[in-house]
């Protein structure tokens, strides 16, 4: 796995934040991630398709950069360029399948190559072409 998760349950009312996550940086060395090649499909494919401008279930829209920098979820930011550790974004990608937290919802986690390009992405300061706004994909 991209990180090593170590994670406690909420006995909290209310809104339920995530696990506590502590991420340990990836091992092997990925090489420069391109947002438009790599991370731009993946949030079009695994997250944009539910939080996206006219989604009233998730009230999160990823399909602007700003949105993200403004939003929170759980207590956490959803984007905190430079820092994966704070940011949501990472964080639920990493957590187990059993918590229901875990994202993408289904029960499909991302695999280790794809969380560590999200992981680099973001510790590189989450570039985003200015104006660039990222369409849900619809299936065929």
């Amino acid at each position: 796995m991209a990180v090593i998760a170590l994670l406690s349950a909420s006995c909290a009312t209310g809104p339920k934040p995530i696990p506590e996550v502590i991420v340990v940086a990836p091992d092997t060395e990925i090489g420069a991630v391109d947002f438009r090649k790599d991370i731009a499909p993946l949030l079009e494919r695994k997250c944009v398709t539910c939080h996206h401008d006219h989604s009233p279930i998730t009230g999160l829209s990823f399909q602007r950069k700003e949105y993200m920098l403004e939003s929170e979820t759980g207590g956490r930011p959803v984007l905190v360029p430079g820092d994966a550790s704070h940011s949501t974004l990472f964080l639920v990608t990493v957590l187990p399948d059993y918590f229901i937290e875990a994202m993408p919802a289904g029960g499909h986690q991302l695999d280790k190559t794809t969380t560590d390009k999200l992981y680099h992405w973001i510790e590189a300061g989450a570039p985003w072409p200015d104006g660039l706004e990222l369409q849900p994909e619809v299936e065929s």
